[in-house]
């Protein structure tokens, strides 16, 4: 049973959506996924799923984790979570991919924690980068949280011995266009990568057929009877079977990593 935490502290990235497409192409893959879901607000993947189940789509399993009474702290969340993930394994789920919310929480810090493989979004927005890497110009900002966080997650990897840890950037929500901005974040994000010894993907474009899929349920991936199939939906069917791939053979065993140093 692998894990698989989609995070960022930036908000906009598309870590939803991201969770979304994944669990909907490994379910169409016959790989039985359970998904967490930490957005206890507006509950996006729970309204996407049940939209799924009504129009007859294949879905995944979507488990809301709240704590009733009391202040949980990072190990209560750690229980939890992990009797969740233990409960999907018990139904015959073979991944479980848990969607966090964009703050620095017990819940958030623990289900990095728990994960075999971070995927962090992010988009060709400078500010994305803020969270992990100083900027180009005046820096504001004296610390850099999500670093900070996924420093502790290494660490606590080497200390418990979990050698396939992995820790992947993943540049989301693209244009179709090249810009001069969009190149620049690109090849911060390469320097950074090699400095780190971090892993760098392609994530999602930012297409048409994604936009109003959390509504509806229906992703690209989905044949909808009487309905031929864009353009787009076909682009966006190739990029996500190369996602998929790439995230499954991230999952595969690995020598550790070392925890990077930031600025």
């Amino acid at each position: 049973m692998k894990t698989i935490t989609i995070g960022s502290f930036k908000g906009g990235t598309g870590k939803t959506t991201l969770t979304a497409v994944l669990g909907t192409a490994l379910a169409n893959r016959g790989i039985k996924t359970s998904i967490i879901e930490l957005e206890t607000n507006t509950k996006p993947l729970a309204r996407f799923e049940a939209a799924r189940s009504f129009a007859d789509l294949p879905t995944s399993s979507v488990a809301e984790l709240a704590l009733s009474g009391g202040n949980p702290d990072i190990r209560d969340w750690q229980m939890m979570l992990s009797r969740q993930i233990e409960q999907a394994k018990v139904r015959g789920c073979q991944l479980t991919i848990i969607d966090t919310g964009s703050v620095w929480k017990p819940e958030v810090i623990a289900a990095h924690l728990l994960a075999d493989l971070v995927l962090t979004t992010v988009t060709e927005s400078p500010i994305d980068l803020y969270q992990f890497m100083p900027g180009a110009g005046p820096n504001m900002q004296a610390n850099h949280p999500y670093a900070e966080l996924i420093n502790l997650v290494r660490r606590n990897a080497e200390k418990t011995n979990k050698v396939n840890f992995d820790w992947t950037l993943c540049i989301n929500r693209r244009s179709h266009l090249r810009t001069r901005v969009g190149d620049s974040v690109y090849q911060r994000l390469q320097s950074f990568t090699r400095a780190t010894d971090v892993s760098l993907m392609d994530g999602l474009t930012d297409r048409v057929a994604y936009r109003n899929m959390m509504e509806t349920g229906v992703t690209p991936l989905d044949d909808i009877s009487g309905e031929p199939i864009a353009r787009s939906a076909l682009a966006a069917r190739t990029e996500v079977a190369r996602l998929v791939s790439t995230v499954l053979t991230k999952l595969k065993p690995e020598t550790a990593r070392p925890p990077f140093e930031f600025a």
